[in-house]
């Protein structure tokens, strides 16, 4: 029996496999499994910590009331707009006004804007939360040390406790060295961290001193307000820059300009960040911007010595020539400076290429089909009659040499008829040769994918071309191995965790003759060819399983297991983490892939993972955990566990639940008119700068620092500015003294509020507080927090009618008019009230899908 092209082809199609390898300590990493057990410990202890909460009061009461007093009535007024912002915006609309000209403009002044200390307090609360904050950078030397003066003495000493100790004195410190041009830039630590899932391969990272990343930060901002304009009306760059993302690049990948390109270019670098060449930067960087002081502080701080370890234990100083260190806050923003010769380069000379192709292309089509309508039907009736000749003498000899030289003349002949033909219906010829060449360019980062509808030949000169490019002007190396040309119809191409196809042909429409006469013979529908349709995107299905095995979710083969090690923890932290998992997964793929369904396979791995972890943790099966948490058991489709919480608070019964996803609830969740709303107007903002009819003015996300591209961005800023100062303004938490700095502490939330030792009653009070900062005097912080003499004694202290008042750390919330500090109940947090009288709370049956903390 034989078998089918297709079936053949299914049975040589090589099963997924992962092809990572397990490592138990980096998949435990992953998992941040300490966040989840404190949150889970503090449920349990809520009536204690609120008790001790009510202890907390603020010294200086009237004196901080003031303070807010002050900086609330700024706010209100809207009279206080941030001089910092105006000049950032002024930046930013002056280099919008002549990019969308089409003209050059020059940006002076510019160390006049980064060394004002309102800027370097808004790059300090930019980056003072970020993870990684508190990473120490090394320890320049000795040499470096004698080349500086007092007052670089001074800030790089201070400099090493950074962001603890952080106060406006230092600022105001810096602010003098960076307009003297004697800002002393840290030494870096390098680090290496594992690949993720490759084994003996690692990822150079280099940390910079905290101070210098407040720097950093503020470079980058006066460079998005220099460099947004001329990136945003390319609209080709969607990595690393404000208000963009991958969801941004996918819609530029599958909008109308991929329809009908079928190859695909994956670009990929070599040693991109290490091999950027620092002098083309600073001539790059030399073409907008004319301030010397500017460009010399960029050129220092490009010039970074970094410390690492070797495997002999001991530390060598090294200083690269080339590159920017991976771990820089402007680092990707300066990479994407960088790139943009490349943008530039595939829009103007890989655009001329392909116009050039066009061209001649176009002479060909004028000298075969530019007749007039006569002429050409005496053409088709020529045709036709050597047609019959050609035939007539065919049928002599098929042998003879002559008779083939007819036979070509036929094929020609037939050719040229069909391309008449195709030129009589309208229709666009499907002479592969006749076509016209287009381009379609996305990057994000170091990673690029050029789209185009030329054959394999085509597009691997433009290949060649970008390579060549690449070395010669920016000393950028091609990955061969990694950088392919594929055929979209036949095998996906990759980019930033999708799968990018195209269909083989667009869909065929039937339309219905009209004609008076009824033939049973004639045919009654004309079938044509629509036009191509446009690339659409899939879950990458190799990164996926390659991802989900390496942190344990499933084997090799992508078959779901448990987690030992989320076995011990409560039910209701194991279906909380889970469900952030499966939650992060459908937020980043369901919004831009064609069929949301292609993610079953993966949710349903997560979620039999989660089963047998809960069948682990009881010594039972799957069907057992249905028995004791299952409901909507009746629906396949919408069966699920649920995990139910109780909590005594006072005299009512509180209770909440987490419920393991499903598919259904995740679609409801992603369709919702508010994410298919975000989704439109993601698409609507691509289309209106390709349209240039709109640059920036995008809208501001909760929790985010604003920058130039969003919109009112004057009065967001102006708020920042009001709530950091307002910070750095307050008093000491503990004495009330009036200087104060910011004592800082790492992982407040994964802090264990019953194991924070006894002398550590500051970082308790913070633990209650949930912040990460609070502001201490000097003497205070030295002596009692890091000395370890502190006895509680002073910041303690019984206000029965000011109860919990965190005003000292909580100042934002104040500063803004119409919000005030209102500590979230437990109904805002999602529990609920359950109508049972005093006294009837049932207890705890191990049994029960529920469980009670009293």
């Amino acid at each position: 029996m034989k078998l089918s092209k297709k079936r053949i082809k299914f049975r040589n199609k090589k099963k997924l496999q992962s092809t990572f390898e397990f490592d138990l300590q980096q998949a435990r990493g992953s998992d941040k499994i300490e966040y989840y057990k404190t949150q889970a410990l503090y449920m349990r202890m809520y009536n204690e910590i609120q008790k001790q909460k009510f202890k907390v009061s603020t010294p200086k009461w009237d004196y901080v009331t003031e303070i807010i007093d002050f900086y609330k009535e700024l706010g209100e007024t809207g009279e206080w707009k941030s001089p910092t912002g105006k000049m950032l915006l002024g930046l930013y609309n002056k280099n919008k006004q002549a990019a969308l000209n089409g003209g050059e403009v020059k940006n002076t002044n510019l160390m006049s804007i980064i060394s004002r200390p309102e800027m370097l307090l808004l790059a300090y609360r930019s980056i003072k939360s970020n993870k990684g904050s508190m990473t120490k950078g090394a320890e320049m030397s000795a040499d470096q040390w004698k080349t500086l003066t007092e007052e670089q003495k001074v800030l790089y000493l201070n400099s090493l406790t950074f962001p603890d100790k952080f106060n406006i004195q230092d600022v105001l410190l810096i602010s003098r060295l960076l307009k003297k041009g004697l800002y002393p830039w840290g030494c870096s630590r390098r680090i290496y961290v594992p690949k993720p899932g490759v084994k003996d391969k690692i990822r150079p990272i280099t940390i910079p001193p905290f101070l210098d990343r407040v720097v950093q930060k503020a470079i980058a901002l006066i460079l998005y307000s220099i460099y947004e304009p001329e990136f945003e009306l390319l609209n080709r760059s969607f990595g690393f820059r404000p208000n963009k993302g991958v969801h941004d690049a996918i819609v530029a990948c599958t909008s109308n300009f991929s329809s009908g390109k079928v190859t695909a270019i994956e670009g990929d670098i070599e040693a991109a960040y290490d091999t950027v060449n620092k002098k083309t930067l600073l001539e790059i960087l030399g073409k907008k911007i004319t301030d010397r002081k500017f460009l010399q502080l960029i050129k220092e701080r490009l010039e970074y010595v970094y410390v690492e370890k070797t495997e002999n234990g001991k530390t060598t100083r090294t200083k690269p020539e080339m590159g920017i260190p991976q771990g820089g806050i402007d680092s990707p923003y300066l990479f994407n400076i960088y790139m943009h010769e490349l943008d530039k380069y595939v829009h103007k000379e890989i655009q001329e290429y392909a116009d050039n192709l066009n061209k001649k292309k176009e002479e060909r089509k004028k000298r075969l089909f530019n007749i007039p309508y006569a002429e050409s039907v005496k053409l088709q009736r020529r045709i036709l009659s050597e047609q019959r000749k050609v035939k007539k003498n065919l049928a002599y000899n098929k042998q003879d040499s002559k008779v083939k030289e007819l036979r070509q003349q036929l094929y020609k002949l037939i050719k040229l008829k069909r391309l008449e033909k195709h030129r009589n219906l309208g229709m666009k010829s499907r002479d592969p040769h006749n076509k016209e060449i287009l381009i379609h360019y996305i990057r994000y980062a170091d990673d690029w994918i050029l789209l185009t509808n030329g054959n394999k030949e085509i597009a691997q000169k433009m290949k060649n071309m970008i390579a060549i490019f690449l070395q010669i002007k920016l000393g950028l190396k091609l990955s061969e191995k990694k950088t392919i040309i594929t055929n979209i119809t036949e095998n996906p191409a990759k980019f930033l965790g999708f799968e990018l196809r195209h269909p083989a042909r667009g869909p065929i429409y039937r339309k219905p003759l009209k004609t008076s006469i009824p033939n049973k013979y004639r045919k009654t529908n004309l079938q044509r060819k629509g036009g191509s349709t446009i690339i659409w995107a899939a879950p990458d299905k190799q990164r996926l399983i390659n991802r989900m095995h390496m942190k344990g979710f499933c084997t090799k083969a992508g078959f779901p297991k448990e987690k030992p090690w989320l076995s011990c923890v409560e039910d209701q932290v194991i279906v909380e983490r889970y469900n952030a998992t499966i939650r992060g997964l459908a937020e980043f793929y369901m919004p831009v892939i064609r069929n949301a369904a292609t993610i079953q396979r993966w949710i349903y791995i997560l979620r039999f993972s989660c089963l047998k972890t809960l069948a682990q943790k009881y010594r039972t099966s799957i069907g057992g955990i249905y028995k004791k948490f299952g409901i909507r058991r009746n629906l396949r489709s919408e069966q699920t566990i649920k995990v139910t919480i109780r909590l005594k608070v006072s005299e009512q019964i509180m209770e909440k639940s987490w419920t393991l996803y499903t598919y259904k609830d995740l679609k409801r969740i992603m369709f919702s008119k508010e994410k298919r709303q975000d989704q439109k107007n993601r698409q609507e903002k691509f289309w209106s700068i390709e349209k240039k009819q709109e640059i920036g003015d995008y809208p501001l996300k909760s929790g985010r620092i604003p920058t130039v591209t969003n919109d009112k961005f004057l009065d967001k800023v102006s708020w920042v500015s009001l709530r950091t100062q307002a910070s750095l303004d307050m008093p000491c938490a503990n004495c009330g003294a009036m200087e104060s700095q910011q004592h800082h502490v790492k992982h407040i939330r994964k802090s264990t509020y019953a194991l924070i030792q006894e002398g550590a009653t500051v970082k308790k009070v913070m633990a209650l507080r949930n912040r990460k900062q609070v502001p201490l005097c000097p003497d205070c912080h030295r002596n009692l927090v890091h000395g370890g003499k502190y006895d509680s004694t002073k910041l303690i202290k019984l206000v029965p009618t000011r109860l919990v008042d965190n005003r000292v750390v909580h100042v934002e919330s104040f500063v803004k008019p119409g919000i005030e500090y209102n500590q979230k109940s437990l109904q805002e947090k999602g529990w609920k009230i359950v109508k049972q009288q005093k006294g009837s709370v049932k207890e705890h049956n191990p049994d029960d899908s529920d469980t009670d903390i009293i």
